[in-house]
């Protein structure tokens, strides 16, 4: 049989437990993280794209770059008092691969951070060659050249079927 002891020893284990953790989340959203917002445009772009970071809610000063398996890379930054800021970073060939970007400002005990991904540059060249091509005005002259050539084969094909009649 149950007693009312047993009872109240689970009720204030329970009570003893959510007062605890009232504390610590307390805490925690006292010392929590501002709110650090950076996004990244565009997301995914070919080697070689400029990538631009947008942010605000914190003024960092420091980047660090990793990409994916390796070690990071960190930069000093200085951007301006403002709420907003941008800081743009161009991708060279063999920075394929997934990258994540963390925005330190030891200030506000902030880190915000954005994934982005450079891929692979097209190698298709027929894409290339009919964009280039495209947009170019054949000149008149390739016209009546196709057409004159033509005539002339025409009239020449009719000679030679003459000639061999004969």
């Amino acid at each position: 049989m149950v007693s009312c002891g047993s009872i109240r020893r689970v009720v204030g284990a329970f009570g003893v437990a959510a007062w605890i953790l009232a504390l610590s989340a307390a805490s925690a959203m006292a010392a929590g993280p501002q709110d650090c917002e950076v996004q990244v445009s565009p997301r995914a772009a070919p080697a070689g794209s400029v990538f631009v970071f947008t942010g605000s809610g914190l003024r960092p000063t420091e980047l660090t770059l990793q990409k994916q398996g390796a070690e990071p890379v960190s930069h000093d930054l200085d951007v301006a008092d403002s709420g907003e800021w941008e800081v743009t970073t161009r991708s060279r060939i063999g920075d394929e691969g997934t990258w994540t970007a963390n925005f330190i400002d030891p200030a506000l005990t902030c880190t915000a951070s954005v994934t982005f991904r450079v891929t692979l540059s097209s190698t298709d060249l027929m894409d290339d060659i009919a964009a280039a091509t495209s947009t170019a005005a054949t000149p008149w002259s390739l016209y009546l050249a196709v057409v004159a050539i033509g005539f002339a084969s025409g009239m020449l094909m009719g000679r030679m079927r003459t000639w061999v009649r004969a």
